[in-house]
C-alpha cells in the first residue's frame, strides 16, 4: 500500500496507509499535538515515492507529484484538520491506485500549522521551494487562510481552503486562493437569514469570536438579515459563554453560534444547562462526529445545527462513504469529504492542466466544473469564490446510515438554498 499512498508528515516522515491516517481527537477546546496513531517515528519511511524538480510538462518523470496539506493538528481547530486530512489521504490513495496523474503518483507533505499564519506561511514556502509541492490544501483558521492566500498569490501556487470562510482571504488581488468546505462568511449569513425569513423568526441572537470569522459573520448579519440580531462578541479562546447567553431573553427562538466555531458546542450546551431552548442553534460547519461526542443526546435534539456544502444525501455520498469505511474502518463525514474533494479535484485539475506548471493547474482550477460530492457541480470565479453552491442545514441523528452500520450517528435535513451567488471579490 505505501506505494499508492504517499504521505510525509512535519520533518516530511514518510507515512504509509490510509487506515494509519488517525480522524478526529478531542473537541473545540484544543488538540493534543500531532500524534496520528500510527507509532511512526522520526526517520522511518513508508514508501517508495520520492520528491524532486517536477517535471512541467508532466511526462517523462517517475518522481511524485508533490501536494502541500497545511493542516491544524494541534490546538482548537484540530477536528477539522484531522478529518481533512483523513480524506485527503483516501483521495490520494484512490488516484493513485487507479494509475496516478500523468503517469505518476501524487504524494502529500503535511505539516502542523498550530493555527499561526506566520508558521503556515513558513511551511508553505518550505513546501514549495524544497519540497517541490505543486499546489496546496488544508486552512481553516481565518487568520491562516488570509495569510496564506497572500502567500499563494506570491509563489503563484494554488490553495485549496479547507474552511477559512472570512470574507477577507480571497480580495480582488488574489487568484490562486479557492473555496473548498465553507462559503464565505457574508454568504453563510445569506443562507441563515434565509433560514429565518422561511421559519418566521423574530428572536435572534448571536455570539461571535473577536477574530476575523467572527466579525465576518457580524458584517454578514447586519448585510443580510431582516430582524434586528442581538450580537455579543467573546474572545476566540473563550469556554465559559454564560455571562453572554444571560443577555438573551429566554423565549430567544434561534441562536447563531457559525461566529465562534471553536466555542459553538459550549454555546450550545450552556444555553440548555441556563434553561434556554431555541429551536435552532447554528453552529459553524464542525466535524459532525465532534458534535455527537461534545453533546451527547443534545446533538440529536437540542436543535443544534450543522453547516455543511457535502450533500450527504446523496447516492454518490453514500458509495465513497462505504468504500471509505470498507478500507479505513471509520466513519466518513462532511469533512471528510472536504480532504476527498480536494484531493480529487486537484487531481482533476493537473489532468485537465496537462502539466505539473503550478500556474497551468489554478488556471485549470479556475475553470473547472467538477461534479463531486456537493449538491451542485463545483465552479468558480476569476477570484477562486465558489459559484452557485447550495449551503445544507442538517440535524445530526442517533441512527447510522446504511453505507456504516457500525456509525455513531446519522443526518437530518432541515433546510437547504437555492444556488447562492458567488461573493463579489471586492466585498
Amino acid at each position: 500500500m505505501a506505494e499508492k499512498n504517499l504521505i510525509r508528515r512535519r520533518n516530511f516522515v514518510k507515512l504509509s496507509g490510509v487506515a494509519g491516517v488517525g480522524l478526529l481527537a478531542g473537541c473545540a477546546g484544543g488538540g493534543s499535538g500531532t500524534d496520528d496513531g500510527t507509532g511512526t517515528t522520526e526517520g522511518e519511511t513508508g514508501g517508495g515515492g520520492t520528491t524532486g524538480q517536477t517535471d512541467s510538462s508532466g511526462g517523462g518523470s517517475d518522481e511524485s507529484i508533490v501536494i502541500g496539506s497545511l493542516q491544524p493538528l494541534s490546538g482548537s481547530f484540530t477536528p477539522w484538520g484531522n478529518a481533512h486530512r483523513a480524506g485527503l489521504a483516501f483521495a490520494v490513495q484512490e488516484v493513485n491506485e487507479d494509475g496516478g496523474v500523468l503517469g505518476r503518483q501524487l504524494e502529500i507533505v503535511e505539516s502542523d500549522t498550530q493555527s499561526d499564519a506566520g508558521q503556515a506561511d513558513t511551511i508553505f514556502r518550505r513546501f514549495v521551494e524544497q519540497e517541490n509541492a505543486v499546489a496546496t490544501v488544508g486552512p481553516v483558521s481565518s487568520d491562516v487562510g488570509i495569510r496564506t492566500a497572500r502567500t499563494a498569490q506570491e509563489l503563484e501556487v494554488p490553495m485549496l481552503l479547507h474552511m477559512s470562510g472570512t470574507n477577507q482571504a480571497i480580495t480582488p488581488e488574489t487568484t490562486y486562493t479557492f473555496r473548498v468546505g465553507l462559503l464565505p462568511a457574508a454568504t453563510t449569513m445569506q443562507a441563515q437569514a434565509s433560514l429565518v425569513s422561511d421559519a418566521g423568526y423574530s428572536n435572534v441572537g448571536a455570539i461571535i469570536g473577536d477574530y476575523a470569522w467572527g466579525r465576518s459573520v457580524e458584517a454578514g448579519i447586519q448585510q443580510h438579515f431582516d430582524v434586528d440580531v442581538n450580537v455579543q462578541a467573546a474572545p476566540v479562546g473563550a469556554s465559559d459563554f454564560r455571562s453572554f447567553i444571560r443577555r438573551y431573553p429566554q423565549d430567544i427562538e434561534m441562536m447563531v453560534a457559525t461566529g465562534h466555531p471553536p466555542g459553538s458546542l459550549s454555546i450550545a450546551g450552556q444555553l440548555n444547562d441556563l434553561g434556554y431552548s431555541p429551536e435552532v442553534v447554528t453552529g459553524p460547519s464542525f466535524p459532525p462526529s465532534v458534535i455527537a461526542g461534545a453533546l451527547g443526546d443534545l446533538a440529536f435534539e437540542g436543535g443544534f445545527t450543522h453547516v455543511h456544502n457535502t450533500d450527504v444525501y446523496s447516492d454518490e455520498f453514500a458509495e465513497v462513504a462505504r468504500r471509505f469505511g470498507e478500507a479505513t474502518g471509520n466513519q466518513f463525514d462532511t469533512h471528510t469529504a472536504y480532504g476527498y474533494v480536494s484531493g480529487k479535484m486537484l487531481a482533476q485539475a493537473i489532468e485537465d492542466a496537462g502539466s505539473t506548471d503550478s500556474t497551468a493547474i489554478a488556471d485549470a482550477i479556475r475553470n473547472i466544473r467538477f461534479d463531486t460530492l456537493f449538491a451542485n457541480p463545483i465552479e468558480y470565479t476569476e477570484n477562486g469564490e465558489l459559484k452557485n453552491q447550495v449551503q445544507i442545514y442538517s440535524q445530526l441523528t442517533s441512527e447510522a446510515p446504511s453505507y456504516f452500520p457500525e456509525g455513531n450517528f446519522g443526518f437530518e435535513e432541515q433546510f437547504r438554498t437555492d444556488a447562492l451567488p458567488a461573493l463579489p471579490a471586492d466585498q
